[in-house]
């Protein structure tokens, strides 16, 4: 059985849902609305990780998660199905690089970590993984959860499928939780992950980028 949890903000998109309804995988779907819960991407996974540990018959199950603006193939479950123990499988084009020198993000080549739009799990390394960091908003929580479960050994492999997901406009206030170009975040999210060599010149560079654009 594969577990798929969706952390939705208000509207449930229609074409994500034909791109479920074309799957020949069994799944048990989750839905979570953020806008109901009034809660963040992080907040809802680690909502949903907290239920799932308590939950009994999850043995050899496998879990998804996944945002809802995304569109995939029909055989998308079908080969997120295969996930071993130790391995999580993201799309292919996904794979996810941060030159530390630079502080910045890019998507392709090597795998440094990975976006949470969509990856697999088996259900056992899911309940292991501590879930997501509380401090740390969606677009750094998932790369942050990434760069975990590689330190703890999980290997990441890319899928023959691949997703199309929408474009997000960047919030303009950089103090927002949904800033991009968030001081306070990156600096957590720098001392957790970032090259030692780095750390204090991106500290220096996110804290010029608030000043410059104030």
């Amino acid at each position: 059985m594969i577990f798929v949890f969706v952390p939705f903000y208000g509207k449930w998109n229609g074409y994500f849902q034909r791109c479920l309804d074309r799957q020949t995988e069994r799944f048990h779907l989750i839905k979570y609305n953020r806008k109901d819960n009034n809660a963040g991407w992080t907040r809802a996974c680690n909502d949903f990780y907290r239920e799932f540990q308590r939950f009994r018959g999850t043995e050899g199950s496998v879990v998804c998660i996944m945002n809802n603006d995304i569109t995939f193939g029909d055989g998308f479950f079908t080969e997120g199905s295969t996930v071993e123990r130790g391995e999580i499988l993201i799309p292919d084009g996904f794979q996810t690089q941060i030159d530390w020198r630079t502080k910045s993000v890019t998507e392709g080549g090597r795998i440094d970590t990975f976006p949470g739009r969509a990856f697999f799990m088996t259900a056992e390394d899911f309940i292991q993984s501590n879930g997501f960091t509380r401090s740390l908003p969606h677009y750094l929580a998932d790369l942050d959860f990434g760069f975990k479960m590689i330190r703890k050994g999980m290997r990441v492999n890319t899928m023959v499928q691949y997703i199309i997901h929408a474009a997000h406009p960047v919030n303009a206030n950089p103090w927002s939780a949904r800033s991009n170009n968030n001081p306070l975040f990156w600096t957590i999210f720098l001392f957790r992950n970032g090259r030692n060599r780095y750390i204090f010149i991106n500290l220096i560079k996110s804290w010029v980028e608030l000043f410059r654009k104030s």
